[in-house]
């Protein structure tokens, strides 16, 4: 439990959101003192909880790490959302909240009869955020799908990968990470405007509109000029090199990029060559680019005889921007992240110490945030929520999980929907 004094201390957050958009939404709130419950099933598992990786690489809804990174500092309770006790249930954290987070395709929170319009009118000061596809209202509202799918309508795959390839989709539901900056801070405005006027708000997100905020350039180009952005693999017009190169070792690399003219000449001197930085196919950044194949090949000639790690220390040493390719493995030893005590081990009942690491990529001088808690088990604070934040008697809990409106039993297969 958050124990000192965080900036959102008291917000209670009724987390009806799944995957990745909402409980990454959610996690700013969490990590600044926020008390968010997710509302969960057994017989319908989160997608994250199906989906690796798994600890040890045994799967189980407790186990996955995919669940883990995205859901700490939160409590979980699990409830039928088709039975009548269940939507009691749902009710009575609706009552308790302040704000209302979910993610399902639209029209489903109205099918249960806990849709915005039912909900303000029983608290007509909640703030309800709802995020989907592409949003509700135009002939593709009820489109459903994972970020994955977002990135290919959204642009981003057209343009990722090898101009002499196809297109290479970003890694993982790579909309998703996208669109929960943004919906986090429309959270945070309307906090501000509640406290200011006692007043409520809902807020609606396609997450195809707003994952095109960060492709504007290639539409405004395509607006302005009818020019269609291709796909340019690691280059880009602006510098040559600009790339990632081979080093010394297995799969090792490093990314290399003369931004000026300036930059270009001490790469030059850098690898020992300084005559390159005068010679007429290179000379200009115009130059370089027309024959940027042939200068890929003089570079990687250099880089492959040394290890990323002395390429790095070369080339920055010249004021030249570079950097290795770290692996996983390198970023849990990053001498720079330890410093500043970036992952936060944590005991999780099931996956053991872990590290978690947070979600805001900031720090607050007044109220920085924090980790304490690892992410839930399924229903794990089930006597916790109902008895202590809503009410609840044991007796009336107890009914609950008698009747299975409280589920306890694990009835969802370990299938990912990816």
């Amino acid at each position: 439990m958050i124990a000192k004094k965080s900036i959102f201390d008291g917000v209670k957050v009724a987390e009806f959101a799944w995957v990745v958009v909402g409980p990454s939404t959610s996690r700013y709130l969490a990590e600044h003192g926020a008390t968010v419950v997710k509302i969960e099933s057994h017989k319908r598992l989160d997608t994250n909880r199906v989906n690796s990786p798994f600890v040890n690489n045994e799967p189980s809804p407790d186990n996955s790490m995919f669940y883990g990174r995205h859901n700490p500092n939160k409590y979980s309770v699990s409830i039928d959302m088709k039975s009548k006790g269940g939507m009691e249930l749902a009710w009575k954290l609706i009552k308790w909240a302040d704000i209302v987070t979910e993610t399902f395709s639209p029209g489903t929170m109205e099918k249960w009869g806990i849709g915005y319009e039912d909900v303000k009118k029983v608290r007509p000061d909640i703030i309800y955020y709802s995020s989907s596809m592409q949003g509700r209202g135009g002939p593709h509202s009820a489109y459903a799908g994972y970020g994955q799918n977002a990135c290919s309508f959204s642009g981003f795959t057209e343009l990722s990968g090898w101009p002499d390839r196809m297109p290479s989709s970003p890694y993982g539901a790579y909309t998703d990470y996208v669109c929960c900056r943004l919906s986090a801070f429309a959270l945070i405005g309307a906090l501000i405007r509640k406290k200011l006027t006692g007043q409520g708000q809902y807020i609606e997100q396609s997450q195809f509109e707003s994952s095109i905020h960060f492709l504007m350039p290639a539409v405004m180009d395509y607006q302005v000029n009818g020019h269609i952005m291709e796909r340019m693999g690691n280059r880009t017009p602006l510098a040559a090199p600009h790339g990632v190169f081979q080093c010394k070792g297995d799969d090792r690399w490093a990314a290399i990029s003369a931004m000026t003219e300036a930059q270009w000449v001490n790469f030059c001197q850098a690898i020992g060559n300084p005559a390159l930085a005068k010679h007429k196919d290179y000379a200009t950044l115009a130059d370089r680019k027309k024959n940027e194949d042939r200068l890929e090949e003089i570079v990687t000639a250099w880089t492959k005889q040394y290890t990323p790690e002395e390429v790095e220390a070369t080339l920055q040493k010249a004021g030249v921007a570079v950097h290795m390719v770290s692996r996983p493995s390198d970023i849990y030893k990053d001498k720079q992240l330890d410093a500043r005590r970036y992952f936060v081990p944590l005991d999780h009942e099931v996956m053991g110490r872990q590290k978690f690491e947070p979600q805001s990529g900031f720090i607050l001088s007044k109220t920085p945030r924090e980790l304490i808690m690892p992410s839930p088990l399924v229903g794990q604070h089930n006597e916790y929520v109902f008895k202590e934040l809503v009410g609840m008697t044991d007796d009336e809990i107890a009914e609950h999980i008698i009747d299975g409106s409280i589920t306890t039993q694990m009835d969802a297969p370990m299938v990912s929907t990816f």
